[in-house]
């Protein structure tokens, strides 16, 4: 159950309220209006103004009320399934309106066929009065029913847009903090800055522009903003700094190229999405072998998806082995992503051509459903 819940709120969904829940409610709703409904008839009847026998009341009441417990429940599971929202107003609206006459049309039935058991009225009544008096009686309880479970559904979806921005904020502070470790790694920060004490002497412009990226490096970090999606403009200028440091502290071993087309660098992608992607490709891909090596990083879009590559020509994935890049960072990535866009958006990691290893990051260019872009 809990695995559900979880999906269901990555994907922005609300689940049905349980029947446990909603048929005893009604039923108690239901009971309590049958007995204020006696109260106030008897009430009436002892000041002069009701004449009804006590048996006669408990059963209209108890018909009545008992009668609207299944049209509670009904109102409750349509506007579940059947919402009234913008764009699909009028499809909805023809739904409720033949919820609404299956109502009138039943009640005044049901009151035809009880009238010699129940006894609604004196004498046997017409049954275009019974119809026209079923439409007085129900079309206002219809219409607060069914205002009632909206508003009960929209603030549930409150609730659960509540909660995915609290997932997503916890999620983009893990991202975060993963992020900087792995700039902050005691490996990472030796390489760089024995790199930096081999070029003070030999190439003392070269260290000194080192330096300055790493002191970007961190300090973006550690001044990042709270967005959880960015422009891939913006995601391109963040991963530079990391780009700089490797490439001076692997110097010709590693080359870097960029190929994003012009008309998607203004479309969004989730903040810090690159940077795991291209950490993977030079540890697992390139480092490991002397070889000089090479990472593209191209953009695209088709349809109403933008399509990232991450591209390298070293080791690949192992060959029957776990699938590489399967660690903390990525897993993190493919839970933003699940979370921001559902099962619209994904990750792959697939052996490259002819050597190396591609990753595949598809996001979607459209502005998504309600609640998915959600701010700090």
């Amino acid at each position: 159950m809990r695995e559900e819940e979880t999906a269901r709120l990555r994907a922005g969904e609300v689940a049905p309220l349980p029947s446990w829940a909603v048929w005893p409610g009604a039923l108690g709703w239901w009971l309590a209006d049958a007995l204020i409904s006696v109260s106030q008839v008897q009430l009436l009847q002892r000041i002069g103004e009701a004449e009804v026998s006590g048996g006669a009341l408990w059963r209209m009441s108890l018909a009545s009320s008992l009668l609207w417990v299944p049209i509670t429940v009904m109102c409750l599971r349509l506007s579940e399934r059947v919402p009234l929202a913008r764009g699909r107003l009028p499809s909805a609206l023809g739904f409720h309106l033949v919820a609404l006459l299956l109502v009138v049309f039943g009640r005044a039935t049901f009151v035809v066929l009880t009238q010699d058991l129940i006894g609604w009225y004196e004498r046997e009544p017409r049954v275009l009065d019974v119809l026209a008096q079923s439409v007085v009686n129900n079309l206002l309880p219809f219409v607060l029913l069914t205002a009632g479970a909206h508003a009960l559904g929209l603030a549930r979806r409150a609730h659960v847009r509540q909660r995915r921005a609290d997932q997503l904020q916890a999620q983009l502070a893990e991202a975060r903090l993963q992020a900087l470790a792995s700039q902050l790694r005691p490996h990472f920060l030796f390489n760089a800055l024995n790199a930096v004490a081999s070029l003070v002497h030999a190439d003392p412009d070269a260290a000194e522009r080192m330096l300055a990226r790493l002191g970007d490096l961190l300090r973006h970090s550690l001044e990042s903003h709270a967005r959880q999606e960015v422009t891939l403009r913006e995601e391109q200028a963040a991963l530079a700094p990391y780009l700089d440091i490797e490439q001076i502290r692997f110097g010709p071993r590693l080359e870097v190229s960029w190929r994003l087309a012009p008309d998607v660098l203004d479309a969004r992608v989730p903040y810090l999405a690159l940077q795991p992607l291209v950490e993977n490709a030079i540890r697992h891909g390139l480092a490991p072998r002397a070889e000089p090596g090479r990472i593209e990083i191209s953009a695209e879009r088709e349809g109403d998806v933008l399509r990232l590559f991450v591209r390298d020509d070293g080791m690949g994935p192992p060959v029957g082995g776990p699938p590489r890049g399967g660690g903390v960072g990525l897993s993190n990535l493919r839970a933003r992503l699940a979370t921001l866009y559902g099962g619209r958006a994904g990750l792959e990691l697939r052996q490259g051509t002819p050597r190396g290893a591609v990753v595949e990051l598809r996001v979607p260019l459209d502005a998504g459903p309600e609640g998915a872009r959600v701010a700090a």
